[in-house]
């Protein structure tokens, strides 16, 4: 694996869906040399996103502790079919699952043509439940003679809607007092 790599501050990896499809996958993919430079190698990992691991446990793994909440993990991934002989692609994650929320949206990278379709992680039984989102990128390979291509990029994050959300309801409105006794003893502080 590259060499481990910090950015600078106020730098941010935020590739376009096009430049995800375009470049990354499509060299990832295709290329014949190794085409990726180290710190291309550091910001789009190598992942089993279809693994054993939960999100937060990849996320943890894969640096995603040392991001903004607002900002994503990139993992090149391989797709798993549910059985030797089916098209369908299993979407486990550790305990739980990875569930569609769309069919998919054609993105076009000059001529390479591929797919980002967006899930979220699903367990009834973890307070992880919907915490989430993972927009996975494929290209349509039958357009370069391949009927079989199972590589993929995933952008994964944290879905700030629900964790904002839980939070909100964590607290409670009896768990503040309000009080005025110590408002007099700032009124004569000066700068």
């Amino acid at each position: 694996m590259a060499a481990d790599f910090r950015s600078s501050v106020g730098f941010k990896f935020l590739p376009t869906d096009r430049e995800l499809v375009g470049y990354y996958l499509f060299n990832k993919i295709y290329a014949k040399t190794e085409s990726f430079t180290d710190i291309e190698k550091v910001l789009v990992k190598e992942c089993n996103i279809y693994g054993s691991q939960e999100p937060w446990q990849i996320w943890e793994s894969y640096g995603g502790d040392d991001l903004e909440d607002s900002q994503a993990l990139h993992l090149f991934t391989r797709q798993k079919k549910a059985s030797v002989n089916s098209s369908r692609i299993s979407r486990r994650v550790g305990s739980g699952t990875w569930a569609g929320e769309d069919s998919g949206e054609k993105i076009v990278a000059g001529n390479v043509v591929g797919c980002k379709k967006r899930f979220r992680y699903e367990n009834q039984d973890s307070p992880h439940n919907g915490a989430w989102i993972m927009h996975e990128f494929a290209i349509d390979s039958k357009a370069f003679g391949i009927h079989d291509q199972d590589i993929v990029v995933c952008r994964l994050k944290k879905n700030l809607f629900i964790q904002k959300k839980r939070k909100s309801r964590q607290v409670q409105p009896s768990n503040f007092e309000l009080s005025t006794s110590h408002a007099s003893d700032h009124s004569s502080l000066t700068i």
